[in-house]
């Protein structure tokens, strides 16, 4: 056994002496630390080549005895090696929960005369446009870091040589993602395949990136295409697999899957191991500095350096000249524009006519129990409250929102531009765009609006009629990473577009608008408060008690319920929710003995996500302490009947479910995302960051003990600033002027 400062260390498989033969060999052991280091990494470096270790693997007997349970975290390695002719160190370093790798072991080897060369390194100008960008968002995370220690970081994860593990028989299978790329969605990794054994049956399979976190994966799906040289291996019908798995903001890069089947004799195997790049396809990810030449000149002169340091081959600086012109056309992309880069519009310029009638289409991406779709249903029944104002309603999908239109006088209509949407090219785009949207009434508009970024191919429509137009955008994600799994990229540009086309861009939240800023460089973007209707949300509170909404949704009219309220997502955040709730389960008991805690989630909708969400509630033993309850448009109930109400959300422009709980008086915990920010401070609610479960599991106690000693203060002062900020009585007219001076061309 091996044992340093921190770290105790046992290579139980190695070649005798250290002497290596040609060709593949395996080392195998076990790393515990005594001071409570949690293992992240684990890499072996022979001289200059880096190979990256198969850690965190459950060591039967070994777990139990320094763990003191069978784990996660797991104590087990192994090392796939290859070493090359004349290597002569070979040295393991181990990366902790700071960040920082140290050397744990090193010792001198030998490596047989006819074991093959050392394989060329890769040149500094094939890396360069690929890890520029890390590099400048790792040193957003973590400004006091030297650059060049960064830049270590990024070129030693670039040049590691990884070892992935495929199942062998009598497994089969194959893991479809992630592959080289892993695609992560709010915190979360998607993970696909396809997996059968020869002789048993598989009853489960656990997923784990984050060491400490272990998730099932939903198994035993319909599998059709597993034929040929498999055609009689039982099982195949129903092999498929599909699920996430949590990844650690600081996961390193590439960051390691371990897949584990679980089988019906109670073993359990190891049967992919999959080293992959995480690719941020949707929520929180490390931001870019702000646009600057002197910037991405620092970041690659670091990368140059730090490829010399690793032995790379430089290249001539001609051969430099293309691949820093693609980092930084990557960079300038999506990093922020300097701050006064763009002014925004004046809300109106000049006096309209109040008598002229005003006849307008809202467009609406979807006609779901959403907040977006709230939010345009109250601004238009404000305008068709108008005189002389008339509203219709288009929407490219139906929902239940439609009776809540038409139940207030608005007509609805549903679109159909499916084609427009999967175009590949602009020109596709406008050539599917114009039969579709034909049959809209021009001659009865007199302005568009369009309700989410989604919605952007209204404003073209609006445009090709030649009508004027408002963009309400909710979204706080760039527009290629936002779209990039749904439209084609040659349409990104039609989406940008819109926002230059459009007489005005409206956004609720300065920290939304900042992400679009370069597109506005027409001076048409402007900020316009959103708004709640207090009196509305009073007057529901005066004529309903929380007991008698209780019993009306089956819930315990005597519980503390802590009410989570967003559409089932996984932008929403349920997921961190849950594990919030497992991490509490066991201590709200002994803080609280005999006091029904319930853990309420509203909004859900059926869907995998759903079902993985079920699963895991029943995997983890919360049935009864954590609930859903179904999407529904008698959302004002579940705020009344709420104690405290919780938001997880990865994304958020401007909720309008901060602004409602804040006005029906409710304790808040909701994560500090985009808008959030400027809506309420932490001395009204509980704010903590996007994903981190064990900070959320914390202000939810805090809230509880808050709740328990009968303490308003928070909730009081989170109203009082609501309504001084946003009562509807202020904001409505506001957007309501904009609307009838952009449709009098008085903008």
């Amino acid at each position: 056994m091996i044992e340093t400062a921190h770290w105790k260390l046992d290579i139980e498989v190695k070649p005798a002496d250290w002497r290596f033969p040609a060709g593949v060999t395996w080392l195998a052991g076990w790393l515990w630390s005594p001071q409570d280091r949690l293992a992240t990494d684990l890499r072996c470096w022979i001289d200059g080549r880096c190979f990256l270790a198969n850690w965190g693997l459950p060591k039967p007997g070994l777990d139990e005895v320094y763990l003191k349970h069978p784990g996660p975290p797991y104590l087990g390695f192994t090392l796939l090696l290859e070493p090359h002719a004349g290597a002569t160190l070979l040295r393991l370093e181990v990366r902790d929960q700071t960040n920082q790798w140290m050397e744990i072991f090193r010792t001198a080897i030998t490596v047989a005369a006819d074991a093959p060369g050392c394989p060329p390194p890769k040149p500094l100008p094939d890396l360069l446009p690929l890890l520029l960008n890390p590099l400048l968002r790792l040193h957003s995370q973590h400004p006091a870091v030297p650059l060049a220690t960064l830049a270590d970081q990024v070129v030693s994860g670039a040049v590691a040589e990884p070892r992935n593990a495929l199942p062998s028989p009598p497994f089969f299978g194959a893991l479809e993602a992630p592959r080289d790329l892993g695609w992560v969605r709010y915190g979360r990794l998607s993970i696909t395949g396809w997996l059968a054994h020869r002789q048993h049956r598989v009853t489960r399979l656990t997923a784990i990136v984050d060491p400490l976190q272990e998730g099932a994966l939903l198994y035993g799906l319909p599998r059709t295409d597993v034929t040929g040289e498999f055609a009689d291996l039982p099982g195949r019908e129903t092999s498929a697999f599909v699920g996430h798995v949590d990844l650690p903001a600081d996961s390193p890069v590439p960051a390691l899957l371990k897949i584990f089947a679980h089988l019906d004799n109670g073993e359990k195997h190891l049967v992919f191991a999959q080293r992959f790049t995480p690719r941020v396809i949707a929520g929180a990810e490390a931001p870019l500095p702000v646009r600057s030449m002197r910037t991405f000149v620092r970041a690659a002169w670091a990368l140059r350096q730090s490829a010399q340091r690793h032995g790379l081959p430089l290249g001539a600086w001609g051969a430099l000249r293309q691949p820093l012109r693609t980092a930084w056309a990557a960079y300038a992309a999506e990093a922020p524009a300097p701050a006064g880069h763009v002014s925004l519009a004046t809300e109106t310029g000049g006096t309209t006519d109040p008598a002229r009638s005003l006849r307008v289409l809202v467009v609406t991406h979807n006609l779901n129990f959403e907040g977006a779709p709230w939010f345009i249903f109250e601004l238009a029944r404000h305008l068709a409250s108008q005189p002389g104002t008339t509203v219709r309603v288009l929407a490219p999908q139906d929902g239940p929102m439609r009776r809540v239109f038409t139940d207030s006088g608005m007509a609805v209509d549903i679109i159909e531009v499916g084609p427009a949407m999967r175009s590949k090219t602009p020109e596709e785009f406008n050539a599917s765009l114009a039969p579709a949207t034909a049959a809209i009434h021009w001659a009865e508009t007199d302005l568009v609006i369009a309700n989410t970024m989604v919605s952007f191919w209204a404003i073209h429509a609006a445009r090709q009629a030649g009508k004027p137009s408002l963009l309400y955008v909710h979204e706080s994600s760039p527009v290629r990473r936002f779209f990039e799994m749904d439209y084609a990229p040659g349409l990104f540009p039609v989406i940008e577009d819109a926002f230059r086309l459009a007489t005005r861009v409206v956004f609720t939240a300065d920290s939304s608008r900042r992400v679009f800023q370069h597109l506005g460089d027409r001076g048409n973007f402007c900020l316009l408060p959103s708004w709640v209707d207090a009196g509305r949300i009073d007057a529901f509170a005066a004529a309903h008690q929380a007991a008698d909404l209780r019993r009306k949704h089956g819930l315990d009219p005597a519980a503390v319920l802590v009410v989570n309220i967003g559409s089932v997502c996984e932008r929403k955040g349920q997921h961190v929710f849950i594990r919030a709730v497992e991490l509490l389960k066991t201590e709200l008991g002994v803080l609280y003995p005999g006091q029904k805690i319930q853990f309420v989630m509203v909004g859900a909708r059926p869907g995998l996500f759903l079902e993985i969400l079920q699963e895991e509630i029943t995997r983890l033993g919360l049935e009864g302490l954590a609930i859903f309850a179904p999407e529904t448009g008698e959302i004002f109930d579940y705020y009344q009947l709420a104690d405290i109400f919780v938001c997880t959300s990865f994304e958020e422009s401007f909720p309008r479910v901060l602004l409602e709980s804040a006005v029906f008086r409710r304790l808040i915990v909701s994560t500090n995302v985009n808008g959030i920010a400027e809506m309420i401070g932490p001395d009204e609610a509980w704010l903590i960051p996007p994903g981190d479960r064990y900070r959320l599991a914390e202000a939810l106690k805090l809230a509880l003990a808050a709740y328990f000693a009968g303490d308003r203060t928070r909730p009081e002062k989170a109203r009082a600033t609501v309504l001084r900020k946003y009562h509807e009585a202020r904001s409505l007219p506001r957007h309501a002027g904009l609307a009838r001076a952009a449709a009098q061309n008085r903008l």
